[in-house]
């Protein structure tokens, strides 16, 4: 039983210790990064699009495996790339 115990207690200060990111389950925040305005030469990229109604429309490039992300409630509109 003292086996187990000091297994369990082992085990559980194990997952304490963990970051959050780790553990299963866990929620991962999407990290947003700056937009490219100028069509990269290298490398692969996702062209973006959106409009606002006091801007019109906007485009800018983020990566490949990025989401565009477009927040019109600011001045200006805010252009950001999100990882999924």
């Amino acid at each position: 039983m003292i086996d187990l115990r000091s297994s369990t207690t082992l085990l559980l200060l194990a997952l304490a210790a963990m970051p959050a990111s780790a553990m299963p389950g866990a929620e991962r925040a999407r990290a947003l990064t700056e937009p490219v305005y100028v069509r990269p030469i290298y490398g692969a990229y996702r062209q973006c699009g959106g409009a606002c109604l006091k801007s019109g429309s906007l485009s800018w490039f983020c990566g490949a495996r990025q989401h565009c992300s477009l927040d019109c409630a600011t001045a200006p509109p805010v252009r950001r790339c999100a990882s999924p």
